[in-house]
């Protein structure tokens, strides 16, 4: 089931900046041999069933110049946005690639879960929920949240009614007002519940160390299954 862009209008967006205060530059450090934003860009484009285009969403900033000539240099696609205003870099960047919908990737993780993407879009297309995600409620650790969404309800959103996390956490909206919106959710089977309280995202340079370690024992898998490798 290969999507057709130009019919379906779906991307991956990942968002991606270096102003990061706890780890600097963390989406240009290396896990193995590869910046964590190209690691996670060859994870998806290696282990997706579907072929979706792949935006990284960063800042105007001066600071993220080098994910600009970064991308421009390994032929990806760039928006760059608002820095503080995530919900606006996101609501820019969709109307300017005139998606229908699209998958938030965040690139601080590393393991985001590939196979369960394909699960999310496939149940996406086969539907008509206005959000599809395992974060509501979260039963999923930190580093694996998936979240797919129409774009027509970032659109119609009042501005006046956001708070500042709002635009912070792009779904918080929609989720504290979930009356109003069609929310699928997937949840982690009970085998693994143990696993809710870990964090397998990239936050400072012990987490980068730990992932390394992760990543360096399981080089020859073809697909890093987080859950079950654990």
């Amino acid at each position: 089931m290969k999507l057709n862009f130009n019919q379906q209008r779906m991307a991956i967006i990942i968002f991606a900046r270096l102003n990061s205060r706890r780890l600097p530059k963390k989406v240009m450090l290396k896990v193995g041999s590869k910046p964590l934003l190209l690691f996670i860009i060859d994870r998806i484009k290696k282990n997706s069933y579907f072929k979706l285009p792949i935006i990284v969403a960063t800042s105007k900033n001066k600071s993220d110049n080098e994910i600009e000539r970064f991308c421009k240099k390994n032929k990806i696609k760039i928006f760059r946005g608002e820095l503080n205003d995530v919900f606006k870099r996101n609501l820019d960047c969709i109307k300017k690639f005139k998606l229908e919908s699209f998958i938030r990737v965040c690139a601080d993780r590393p393991f985001f879960d590939v196979k369960l993407m394909d699960k999310m879009i496939k149940k996406f297309f086969h539907s008509n929920f206005d959000i599809v995600t395992n974060q509501f409620p979260r039963s999923y650790p930190k580093g694996l949240a998936c979240e797919i969404a129409k774009t027509s309800i970032f659109l119609k959103i009042e501005k006046n009614k956001m708070l500042k996390k709002h635009r912070e956490h792009i779904f918080e909206y929609f989720y504290e007002n979930n009356k109003n919106y069609k929310i699928y959710n997937f949840k982690l089977v009970k085998n693994y519940k143990n696993l809710l309280k870990k964090d397998f995202s990239i936050n400072n340079n012990n987490d980068l160390i730990k992932i390394n370690k992760l990543y360096n024992k399981y080089i020859d898998k073809d697909y890093i299954d987080v859950l079950k490798l654990l």
